[in-house]
């Protein structure tokens, strides 16, 4: 996995950052006169400023702002958090690192949510006192729940120690100077080289300075049409976390036509009552594993949670 991210890294930073600006030597003439007129220059410079400041201001966002929001919502919970005690009900060893005696673990915890409702949710993180065996199967562990489930993490470990990794940090500050050293340098360079005291109008549509900004906007559209792709696994956290479970009627069971990663999507139609009374109809869908998909139910009862604010908005927290 970790080779895979470095490589992906590596191609994409080739696309994006010397690959424009080869095929532009390649391709193109050095011009001693103006290639477009004033308004289109300006306009072509304005694109490109426009450009480089959403893909500085992506990367500042996810280097930066998100994890010091990310840091102060923990220390939020360990000062306000709602205290559940939760068992664990499965363990899973992933890796045992030496250097460190750390084993990174996956582990099931079973505890009520902030509506009292008994759930299960998976983690993984690193265990620092092995020797210990605090998350055997069995054990209980005390967690935190966070009142507010509009913002990540939705609960943490009660004695989860919160802090920055320095060289995580510098690594990043060292990638936001050569990103920004980057982008003023192509301005620099290419109007040194090329401007010839007509200012900009040596711009187009394929200069690095405009394509190397496009070919790095498209990666970024593309890592948050990604992320976008998780973010219905988001809003079933957010229910899980603050729903309420009901027993509700399947109506009907189809197939989507939809397949991911060729395992097909299911959607169910069921009926229940909310804990008012009031009767509803909500519509699920979920991929199933073709190895389990003789175990969905087709009939009968099924047990789901739903969002009490919005009670059209479901989820079914058994797998198949």
């Amino acid at each position: 996995m970790k080779f895979m991210i470095i490589f992906w890294g590596i191609f994409l930073f080739f696309f994006c950052v010397p690959f424009p600006i080869f095929i532009y030597m390649m391709s193109e003439e050095l011009a001693t006169e103006p290639r477009n007129s004033l308004a289109v220059s300006y306009g072509y410079l304005g694109f490109s400023l426009l450009i480089w400041l959403y893909v500085i201001l992506f990367f500042i966002n996810i280097l930066f702002i998100k994890t010091f929001k990310e840091k102060n919502t923990i220390q939020s919970i360990l000062r306000n958090g709602i205290p559940r005690e939760a068992k664990i009900i499965n363990y899973k060893l992933l890796k045992y690192i030496p250097k460190t005696n750390m084993n990174i673990i996956q582990i099931v915890l079973s505890f009520p949510n902030l509506r009292n409702t008994l759930i299960e949710h998976e983690m993984m993180f690193h265990d620092s006192k092995p020797q210990e065996k605090r998350f055997d199967i069995g054990n209980k562990v005390k967690v935190l729940l966070n009142p507010n489930v509009s913002q990540e993490p939705y609960f943490i470990l009660s004695d989860q120690k919160v802090g920055f990794n320095t060289s995580g940090i510098i690594l990043r500050i060292v990638f936001a100077i050569l990103m920004i050293a980057y982008v003023s340098g192509l301005y620099y360079y290419f109007y040194m080289r090329e401007s010839f005291d007509f200012g900009w109008r040596f711009l187009t549509f394929m200069h690095p300075i405009i394509f190397s900004g496009v070919m790095t906007l498209i990666y970024v559209l593309v890592f948050q049409l990604l992320v976008s792709k998780l973010f219905k696994n988001k809003k079933e956290e957010r229910i899980l976390f603050s729903g309420r479970n009901a027993e509700a009627n399947i109506i009907s069971v189809s197939q989507t036509g939809l397949l991911v990663n060729d395992q097909p999507q299911i959607m169910f139609q069921v009926s229940f009552k909310d804990f008012r009374g009031t009767e509803h109809i909500a519509v699920y869908k979920k991929v199933v594993s073709l190895l389990n998909l003789s175990s969905v139910p087709k009939y009968g009862s099924i047990e789901i949670m739903y969002d009490e604010n919005d009670p059209k908005k479901i989820m079914i927290p058994k797998g198949f």
